[in-house]
């Protein structure tokens, strides 16, 4: 049978290579590159003051977002970022590339690596305080996928999606879930799009704070096949994450020679300096 291709010419086994998205390898029509957020809802209420379930799921970004207890979701790409937000000015600082595992150098847009957050092992060594220096870079889970389910708005109307792209942003506990539940449960040299995985929250308490986990059952007795939509989609990721980086990565290099240039002229007002301090002797 003949592979189904992309718009861009490239077949999905190409596509596979890209994305890190067969189990086991070595290397560790719809717009899916701009993809809303699929969230767990933590309020009981809307802006209007309707009541709202927390612990369902529902798409950030809708005009009338709808509810539901679990929803059916087809990934098809698994990657990392880490974003360095700052919660005082509520602003974005800097983003990595996106990498497909930890084995890439997550570089960054002001010049350094993981937007200047010290790896793991070196954080634990350090003081509270010089951790809190970090506080605002997080590493995130990136999965991306279609979603599908019938959801109800807070007014009690029914909407129904049906392959919506959507990416999870995955951090904290919400972090390894994924992986243990999906990615460690895909055969050798399947592809984490051959399955689909029914999505449902776990309610946890710690005091007064609630908070909701992700929680991944794929379907592993009924793989689905590949039609053109969603090899598109998958292409589309493809293309945006390229896009993405190559922009991250040029970020990265100007910040790189803007330090190297802020450099040199400290080294000459230095310099001016010292010549200023021998005259004067």
């Amino acid at each position: 049978m003949t592979e189904l291709v992309t718009t861009n010419g490239k077949s999905i086994a190409q596509l596979a290579q890209e994305l890190g998205a067969t189990m086991g390898q070595t290397n560790g029509g719809n717009n899916a590159s701009r993809m809303s957020e699929l969230k767990i809802n933590s309020s009981p209420d809307d802006d209007a003051g309707n009541p709202t379930p927390r612990g369902h799921f529902f798409i950030k970004g809708e005009d009338t977002p709808a509810f539901a207890p679990d929803v059916t979701l087809r990934v098809l790409t698994h990657h990392f970022q880490y974003l360095n937000y700052d919660n005082v000015v509520k602003k974005l600082v800097s983003k990595s590339k996106i990498i497909q595992h930890f084995g890439e150098e997550p570089i960054d847009t002001a010049g350094t690596i993981r937007c200047g957050k010290p790896k793991s092992s070196e954080l634990a060594q350090m003081a509270p305080e010089q951790r809190e220096k970090y506080s605002g870079v997080t590493c995130f889970r990136q999965v991306r996928g279609l979603v599908s389910f019938e959801g109800k708005t807070a007014l009690g109307e029914k909407v129904l999606y049906e392959n919506k792209p959507v990416i999870l942003m995955l951090k904290g506990t919400n972090f390894q879930p994924f992986h243990e539940e999906f990615l460690t449960k895909l055969p050798k040299g399947r592809n984490i799009w051959d399955f689909q995985a029914k999505l449902t929250t776990k309610r946890h308490k710690n005091g007064s704070v609630v908070w909701y986990t992700f929680h991944f059952e794929p379907d592993l007795h009924n793989p689905v096949g590949l039609d053109q939509d969603t090899v598109d989609s998958i292409g589309a990721i493809a293309d945006f994450i390229k896009s993405e980086n190559n922009g991250i990565t040029k970020a990265h290099n100007a910040a790189l020679a803007s330090q190297t240039m802020d450099q040199r002229a400290l080294n000459a007002i230095e310099g001016e300096l010292d010549n200023d301090f021998v005259d004067a002797a």
